[in-house]
């Protein structure tokens, strides 16, 4: 929340000590809570006081540098905070004053007399208005800038105040006898619009001066510029080294990280050069918000509409940190891996060194994750100073400087150990309400992966910053770096630097400051970036970063390389799909650790050359820096515990789809292979498939599709045979096949073979050459079977998995085959045709129509509400999720009852419909043959209330419709047909029909019809 401000009468007493004005102001305050004494409210006359607090005021403004010279940073605050509650009431009293004397009135009139002050203390209506008045104008605090909140917002607010204390003060001067005759009506709106004017006069002036008034107010405002928050932030302090060991301990070893590479040396090839930290970082953009007990700071889509950006998150934490909410909870950062949260907070922690602030950097990751807050800072100090040192020592010792806890990885806590830690930021919070409470005042940050951001509870208030990619001017600015620092050594090698644009072709991973560097490093071993010339695709980047990668790290162990690389690649990939196989991007190490056992031959788990015992899943993952990144926690009841994930989402999606693909290929080619009395042992290929569906990621399933378009002919037409040789039998057990033990998640027979058999399906369809005939996957009856097996996949598998499932294909029948077929090919993004696309009865299929008759079809957008629903059902072959579909129908209930067809289901002509069309359709859309079959139909049916309501329409559309189309419609002798079809039936309306009908045409033509 925001923090309380702080009134004019606080801001007296803090910035005035003991004198005379804060005694007598005191005793106004007193009137506005009713505590004050009858002899007091006779004494205290708030106008009488008035000019001497403005001058105070001034000579307050006018000499805050002496009066915040030597004092710590959360003291400094305070004050500065105090002088913009002085400068606001001193801002609407001038205006005020100012408004008056434009009229010829001075407020100096408006002193009590003895009269008035005995009103007030007896009270009643004159005493409640001046206490009305008294509190709104020295008990209130009144809004105060602050970089969360924009400038603009601000203002907003003190307008509103201003209006308030405009209101309250011309409520009281009503009353007294030197304004009974005389007092003009006092405008709110102008004397607030005065206001304004004089506070944003004095606030310019001050900021020149108070470096906080303008890292406040401008880290949001668009007249803001970076040079003069720099220039900010190097004035709030001189910038020397703390005189006591202990802090000086660490402000020396932030200092030092600056100076090393941003990477280790090993990530390196070559004669690269990493450039240092201070070198290489780019401070990143951002996107901020306040939360509430509404927030979803873990949903993308949500910051979009509630976020306000920031051009420099590191400058936004800085003028935060110097705010008055810096100590009352934390601010949180959150980013992507790779996005740079733990290397800002090394940054951070550098640069606040020496201005006026401690920082403490914890990485949770190595400190018990089940000890209490303190316990932890104690521990991140003891693995940064090497003794033991106690908080509240520390905080002793380093003075008046502001401490700064940045417990950096709260999402480690959350994925390593696997537990609930919703209630951290709230312990947080507690622990600044306790160390405030006890003269310690902190701030903390904490960071954390954005998508882990839903499992725990932000306090309402809390700021949350997350870190934005890189834009492209980043990126152009980091390359010019590394190109500077390897322009030498790529030239000996006959190399070029790496232009940005040819970074910017993979922008999905170059908005990420790590997967920059790894592009970087990929570039600077033979510029292979530039050498595709830009086109490279991203299947095909992946495929080269692993493999190149792989190389590099064979080579240096002397290994036999295709041997090796092959092995690195099955390695990964079976992290992948251990990943894959629970739907999640993190694995916890037991998890993976028996996943491995499985998925992985004794010889892979081996270390080369001595086989003396398996890898352990971390000894397994060591040197893979780029692409998989190790949260780690420790705890009292045992050791460290370990979660893992890709660097880049996309990256386990790449390998999970590769595995999956290969093992698809290698199963084909053993089949093959094999006799057919032979038995075919899919069950590797079973383990990989029958958990989740290919189709539950877009990634994961553009990798698939890829990756099957790039087999050769032989290859596709094999694993088709495979495929459909295993469909049929997918639902039933396979005693045989091995892998039966492996079971990474708990799954019912049902849920197996659903995610199996839909992965076979996908297969089929995507090793076809254009749309499928259903009746191949799934026999006669077909629109039975293909129901059964979708209602399967749709009750069985995850909600994500049956939603991502139909919606990566397109379901329709093929009106102009014969036999009709039902027909199922890759969503292509087209409209969606209506007729084909209806589910149809099980006991038969739709019949051959060589074309439909005009105005009896349309197509609907692929990805409106409407055109996904008509997909769903057309993929289930059944109504689906009509709930729209039904409350449209309703007025048609209403007045004609259920639903009825002429003859059978056969030609999809309800009466439903036709009530539509004559409400919505006319002459002049369509065409007028179209037209008119609506209307005999309509009244061919034995529907007494729709033969009305056709006849009511087509007299409407007569009398409306062009004086050409009439005559068309009498020349093609469409109005017989309809009179004729009137006349045909048993309505009694329809003699009166035949007349009107003939009246309107004379009338509108002048020629009688026959």
């Amino acid at each position: 929340m925001r923090s309380r401000g702080m009134s004019f009468a606080d801001a007296v007493r803090l910035l005035d000590g003991d004198s005379e004005i804060v005694d007598r102001l005191g005793s106004l305050a007193g009137i506005a809570a009713g505590t004050a004494t009858v002899a007091s409210k006779g004494t205290v006359d708030y106008f009488a006081l008035r000019d001497q607090l403005m001058r105070w005021g001034h000579r307050l403004v006018g000499s805050w540098q002496e009066r915040v010279r030597g004092l710590g940073r959360f003291d400094r605050t305070d004050r500065i905070l105090a002088a913009h509650s002085v400068l606001v009431i001193i801002s609407f009293d001038e205006a005020l004053d100012d408004w008056f004397k434009h009229r010829g009135h001075d407020l100096a009139s408006a002193e009590l007399t003895r009269a008035e002050q005995a009103a007030i203390a007896a009270g009643g209506p004159l005493a409640d208005s001046y206490a009305g008045m008294i509190a709104g104008l020295l008990d209130r605090p009144p809004p105060y800038p602050e970089p969360t909140v924009p400038f603009e917002d601000v203002r907003a607010e003190l307008h509103r105040y201003f209006l308030d204390c405009t209101g309250r003060t011309a409520l009281f001067l009503d009353g007294l006898k030197a304004f009974e005759r005389e007092l003009p009506a006092i405008k709110g709106p102008a004397v607030a619009k005065r206001a304004m004017r004089r506070y944003e006069e004095s606030y310019r002036r001050l900021a020149a001066e108070i470096p906080e008034f303008r890292l406040w107010s401008a880290m949001i405002d668009a007249q803001a510029t970076r040079e003069l928050i720099r220039t900010a932030i190097d004035a709030l302090g001189d910038r020397r080294e703390p005189v006591d060991e202990v802090p000086a301990g660490l402000v020396r070893r932030y200092q030092a990280r600056l100076e090393k590479p941003i990477l280790s040396n090993a990530g390196a090839a070559g004669d690269l050069v990493l450039p240092t930290l201070r070198e290489g970082y780019r401070e990143p953009a951002g996107t901020v918000v306040s939360t509430t007990p509404t927030s979803l700071p873990a949903v993308d889509g949500w910051w979009a509409e509630h976020g306000t950006p920031t051009a420099d998150v590191q400058d936004f934490l800085f003028a935060a940190l110097t705010g008055p909410g810096a100590g009352e909870g934390p601010i949180v950062v959150l980013g992507h891996p790779g996005s740079g949260k733990s290397v800002l907070t090394r940054v951070l922690a550098a640069r606040l060194s020496g201005a006026g602030f401690l920082p403490v950097r914890v990485e949770l990751r190595n400190v018990r994750a089940d000890s209490p807050v303190q316990r932890q800072i104690e521990e991140g100090l003891y693995l940064m100073l090497g003794e033991q040192v106690r908080w509240p020592e520390l905080v002793r010792r380093a003075g008046d400087a502001l401490p700064v806890v940045m417990m950096d990885g709260f999402d480690e806590l959350l994925q390593a150990t696997g537990q609930n830690w919703a209630d951290y930021l709230e312990q947080l919070q507690e622990f600044q309400e306790r160390e405030a409470e006890l003269g310690r005042p902190l701030a903390v940050v904490v960071t954390s992966r954005t998508v882990v951001a839903d499992r725990a509870r932000f306090p309402t208030g809390t700021t949350v910053v997350r870190l934005d990619p890189f834009s492209d001017e980043q990126v152009a600015d980091w390359l010019a770096v590394w190109n500077a620092k390897n322009a030498a050594g790529l030239a000996a090698r006959g190399l070029r630097p790496l232009p940005a644009r040819v970074a910017l072709a993979h922008r999905e991973l170059a908005g990420q400051p790590l997967l920059l560097l790894m592009l970087a490093l990929y570039d600077g071993r033979e510029n292979q970036l530039q050498r595709s010339g830009g086109t490279l695709r991203r299947i095909e980047l992946y495929e080269r970063l692993f493999q190149d990668f792989f190389v590099r790290e064979v080579d240096k162990l002397g290994e036999d390389r295709d041997t090796a690389v092959a092995t690195e690649w099955r390695r990964l990939g079976a992290v992948a799909v251990a990943m894959h196989n629970r739907g999640r991007d993190v694995i916890l190490e037991p998890e993976l650790e028996d996943d491995l056992r499985h998925l992985l031959s004794i010889e892979d788990r081996t270390p080369r050359p001595a086989a003396h015992r398996p890898l352990t899943a971390g000894q397994l993952l060591v040197g893979r820096f780029f692409f998989v990144h190790e949260s780690k926690a420790s705890q009292d009841t045992g050791g460290a515990q370990r979660s893992f994930e890709f660097l880049h989402a996309t990256f386990g999606e790449f390998l999970a789809a590769r595995q999956i693909i290969t093992a698809l290929v290698d199963l084909a080619e053993d089949r093959a292979r094999l006799r057919r009395t032979a038995t075919l042992d899919a069950g590797y290929f079973h383990a990989l498939t029958s958990f989740t569906t290919l189709t539950r990621r877009a990634p994961l399933w553009e990798f698939g599709q890829g990756m099957i378009a790039g087999l050769t002919a032989e290859e596709r037409a094999q694993c088709r045979d495979l495929v459909m040789e295993l469909l049929p039998e997918a639902g039933y057990p396979h005693p045989r096949w091995t892998f039966a033990e492996y079971e990474p998640d708990r799954r019912t027979v049902a849920q197996r073979q659903a995610a199996f058999s839909a992965n076979l399906v996908s297969f089929a369809v995507l090793l076809s050459d254009g749309p499928v005939d259903v009746t191949s996957l799934v026999g006669e009856p077909v629109a039975v079977n293909w129901r059964q097996l979708a209602l399967l996949w749709m009750s069985q598998l995850e909600p994500e998995d049956g939603r991502r499932l139909w919606q990566a294909f397109r379901v329709e029948w093929d009106l102009t085959a014969a036999p009709t077929q039902l027909r199922i090919r890759v969503e292509d993004g087209t409209d969606v045709p209506v007729v084909p696309s209806l589910p149809w009865p099980p006991e038969g299929r739709p019949p051959t129509q060589d074309g439909l008759p005009p105005g009896r079809d349309l197509a609907m957008p692929a990805e409106s509400d409407t055109g996904r629903q008509l997909r769903k059902s057309a993929f289930a072959q059944t109504a689906i999720d009509n709930r729209e579909f039904v409350y449209a129908l309703m007025p048609f209930w209403r007045e004609f009852g259920d639903i009825e067809y002429r003859g059978d289901h056969t030609k999809n002509e309800s009466s439903a419909w036709l009530v539509l069309e004559l409400a919505v359709g006319s002459y002049a859309t369509g065409t007028i043959g179209s037209r008119t079959d609506v209307y005999v139909d309509a009244l061919s049916r034995p529907i007494p209330r729709l033969q009305q309501n056709a006849m009511d329409r087509f007299v409407q559309e007569c009398r409306a419709v062009d004086l050409t189309v009439l005559e068309e419609l009498y020349l093609r002798e469409h109005i017989a047909r309809v009179r004729a079809a009137a006349a045909a039936t048993q309505h009694a309306a329809a003699d009166d029909f035949r007349y009107t009908v003939g009246a309107v045409f004379e009338l509108r033509t002048g020629r009688r019809l026959a």
